[in-house]
């Protein structure tokens, strides 16, 4: 039985059929486990009858009413998750014919904009004035935000590498290489990067030559420990200031990476490869931030140089 779900809110019927749902889809997820049981708990209190019981009116008053149900107000992506996660639910009991019908069938399903708005990536200046600003960071630092903003990586990635993460590819270039689940994720190092970690590198007394037995972590800190999310987070705040431009988060970067490349023309299939999008139709979040002017990505953001190169050709 599922230790998370309030016991004394439901019928015997109503526990183990709960309890059966929670652990036979999230055995070895007990954090998945606890929130479901949470808006479980939340669901029961607010219908005042059984599971079992409720019509898609019951079902409509809750989602349209989780302010009153929940002790604060609910983001629209958290109201969603909510409908979904019941919605889940009674498929569940409909398949076990514990119900006739599931009620959420009737609802609408809470809608949320998950586009990202152009205040949400860096413009060209911006991301100009921050990566010279990251020159002025120790060598750490400074090769960690060439890292982060050059490969896009999700920040959770980026905390995990080590060294041996970095591989040279059949065209003797090297790249960041991550084994993932569903597919590998793999991206180009751009050699302004490659330098700085080979200072930085050379600043920690290792060899110039990266040995693919190296599982240490790529960023460390004083405890000589992997680097922090919330590390990350502070690096990125204080380079902000030091640029003299408003305050951005590990997303913003990623999107801003991806943003740009959509603009100089780089396929919506390719950026998803170097985003580690799960489906290119993601791209079209991404908001296209026209240049001011042509040469703005003289810092040559990743697979993009070569427009500078191409614009400089045409003159």
């Amino acid at each position: 039985m599922s230790k998370y779900l309030d016991k004394s809110l439901y019928s015997d019927e109503e526990y183990r059929l709960l309890s059966d749902f929670l652990l036979s889809h999230f055995r070895n997820k007990p954090k998945t486990e606890k929130n479901y049981s949470y808006d479980f708990n939340i669901y029961k209190k607010y219908i005042h009858k059984s599971i079992l019981d409720v019509d898609s009116s019951d079902c409509a008053s809750f989602i349209n009413n989780t302010d009153k149900a929940y002790p604060s107000v609910q983001a629209p992506a958290t109201i969603e998750r909510i409908y979904s996660q019941l919605h889940r639910l009674y498929e569940y009991l409909l398949e076990q014919r514990k119900v006739k019908r599931n009620p959420f069938y009737e609802i609408k399903k809470p809608a949320v904009n998950r586009n990202i708005s152009k205040d949400k990536v860096l413009s060209f200046e911006e991301a100009e004035a921050l990566l010279e600003a990251a020159k002025k960071l120790n060598l750490r630092d400074c090769a960690m935000l060439q890292v982060l903003f050059t490969t896009g990586l999700k920040i959770k990635d980026f905390i995990s590498l080590n060294w041996n993460n970095i591989i040279c590819d059949s065209n003797g270039e090297l790249g960041i290489y991550i084994q993932k689940q569903h597919k590998p994720y793999y991206n180009k190092l751009h050699p302004d990067v490659i330098h700085t970690l080979l200072q930085y590198r050379k600043q920690l007394g290792k060899s110039q030559t990266i040995a693919g037995n190296e599982i240490d972590p790529m960023f460390m800190n004083a405890k000589g420990e992997g680097i922090s999310q919330n590390w990350v987070r502070l690096v990125i705040k204080d380079v902000c200031i030091k640029a003299g431009i408003r305050a951005h988060s590990p997303s913003s970067l990623r999107s801003s990476l991806g943003a740009f490349m959509l603009t100089f023309g780089t396929s919506p299939e390719e950026v998803s490869e170097v985003m580690g999008y799960s489906d290119a139709f993601l791209t079209t979040r991404l908001p296209i931030v026209l240049p001011k002017r042509a040469d703005y990505l003289h810092f040559n953001i990743k697979g993009l140089s070569t427009f500078q190169k191409e614009d400089e050709e045409s003159h």
